[in-house]
C-alpha cells in the first residue's frame, strides 16, 4: 500500500487507519511543513481518494458538532447494482 502513496499521503492515511473521525488539524498536523495551508491538506486528500476508490475505499468527510471531520472507509456495493 505504500509503494503507491507519497510519504505524506502513507503518514494522513496510518492516522485515518483507525476508521474514527479526526479533525482537520489533526490531519494537518502530519504535514512536514508547518506553513501549509487547508488547500495543501486537501490536494494530498484528493491524490488518496483517487488512489482508493478503485479498491473500494474511500475518504468521507463529516460534520461532527459543527466541526468538520474525515474518515477511511471500506465503501459497500449496492445490492441493486447488476440487476436489472
Amino acid at each position: 500500500m505504500v509503494a503507491e502513496f507519497t510519504p505524506t499521503q502513507a503518514k494522513i492515511l496510518r492516522v485515518l487507519s483507525d476508521g474514527l473521525p479526526h479533525k482537520f488539524e489533526e490531519l494537518q498536523a502530519v504535514l512536514p511543513d508547518n506553513l501549509s495551508d487547508r488547500k495543501t491538506l486537501s490536494n494530498h486528500l484528493s491524490g488518496i481518494r483517487i488512489r482508493l476508490r478503485p479498491r473500494g475505499e474511500d475518504i468521507i468527510c463529516q460534520f461532527i458538532l459543527r466541526q468538520r471531520q474525515y474518515r477511511h472507509v471500506r465503501l459497500l456495493h449496492s445490492a441493486y447494482d447488476g440487476c436489472r
